[in-house]
């Protein structure tokens, strides 16, 4: 792996912004009870170094050996199981099986370029900014939905309040009006 690879990775491992929503889907089978799925900022952010280190010149199951022994956690993990996948023999859209469909956007840009015969690492690029974007309007519905959860309560709360100080003094005084 070039020294320019390498600083890109640290760079990326470095600068890559933190969420943490767990990838759905089980958890890869070497990782560890503790550490739980990857996130997938950190999903993405692994897919990108992937796509870094194949773009400095690695073979696929090498990026993604070098990738996995750079990144820390549940993400580096589960591309260490995928690259034992591949180095076992398995084919390309059964190696992904092994880390759940979190990381779905990755195994179809894999095996889409395994098909090819084409360099994978554009694609994984592009499947790390769709997994982002995903996570990102996933994250903003979530939002959106518990303001409205929020209203509701408050609204509910607040309701007698308003018909014991609008409502039913103005109604008091139709009535009263009324039967003069």
């Amino acid at each position: 792996m070039s020294a320019v690879a390498v600083l890109l990775a640290v760079a990326a491992v470095l600068l890559a912004p933190r969420r943490r929503a767990p990838v759905p889907g089980p958890r890869a089978h070497g990782s560890s009870a503790a550490a739980g799925p990857a996130t997938v900022d950190d999903a993405a952010a692994a897919l990108v170094l992937v796509a870094a280190t194949l773009r400095s010149g690695s073979g696929a199951v090498e990026a993604l050996e070098e990738v996995a022994r750079v990144v820390e956690g549940p993400a580096g993990q589960e591309l260490a199981v995928v690259a034992a996948a591949h180095r076992w023999g398995e084919p390309a859209d059964r190696a992904w099986e092994h880390v759940g469909p979190g990381w779905a956007a990755a195994a179809v840009a894999w095996h889409a370029a395994h098909d090819a015969g084409a360099a994978p690492a554009g694609l994984l690029a592009a499947a790390a900014a769709r997994m982002r974007e995903e996570e990102g309007r996933r994250l903003e519905t979530a939002l959106h939905r518990s303001g409205v959860l929020l209203v509701l309560p408050l609204g509910l709360c607040f309701l007698p309040g308003f018909v014991a100080t609008t409502v039913a003094p103005v109604v008091l005084q139709l009535v009263g009006s009324v039967l003069r």
